[in-house]
């Protein structure tokens, strides 16, 4: 378990989780809370309820004490996420607004993708859990990890005294143009 029995954290755990499912799944079926309502969602937000799915269900497999709160809302969300897929040209398409019970005339990648992993995390308990490091991961954490190499900051040229005049004489070109043309198109000839 990932609280490893741990008093502090488990109330840290307890309490994210009960925050994230009132504000996400706060009738039991998930709503994408900033965008849903109101019909402004873009086509990454759309995805967002999926995810929240698989995020769940893999809390399930890390705190297994929190299954009993989980998964009968996952449960109930996946079911009603399956009941409005029956529109579209198949019959059997998925819209995005499962609390409706109906399909809302909506359809993309997005929405099948967020009903199909809203299915998949009832699997949850025939899957295998995320590896960690007391389960066979070998990753270890590396606080300099991106650093060095081929990556490394290149070493820059002091800035010389030509370069400044070159840089000076550039700009009041620039600036000369710029303040001439306007200066054209002003006087209207």
């Amino acid at each position: 378990e990932i609280t490893n029995g741990n008093a502090t954290w488990k109330a840290r755990l307890d309490g994210l989780i009960k925050h994230g499912l009132q504000t996400f799944i706060p009738k039991g079926i998930a709503v994408e809370i900033s965008c849903e309502n109101v019909g402004t969602c873009t086509t990454d937000m759309i995805t967002f309820k999926g995810f929240l799915h698989r995020w769940y269900s893999t809390i399930t497999q890390l705190a297994p004490y929190t299954s009993d709160t989980i998964r009968p809302l996952l449960k109930t969300s996946a079911t009603a996420a399956i009941k409005q897929c029956t529109g579209g040209t198949m019959g059997r398409q998925c819209g995005f607004k499962w609390d409706s019970g109906v399909y809302d005339g909506k359809t993309g990648a997005g929405q099948e993708m967020s009903v199909l992993a809203a299915v998949e995390s009832l699997l949850i308990p025939v899957a295998k859990p995320p590896l960690t490091d007391q389960n066979g991961g070998i990753s270890k954490g590396n606080p300099n990890a991106g650093g060095g190499g081929d990556n490394a900051q290149k070493v820059v040229k002091p800035i010389t005294t030509a370069d400044k005049a070159g840089a000076g004489i550039l700009t009041l070109l620039v600036l000369g143009s710029a303040c001439g043309l306007f200066g054209w198109m002003s006087v209207g000839v």
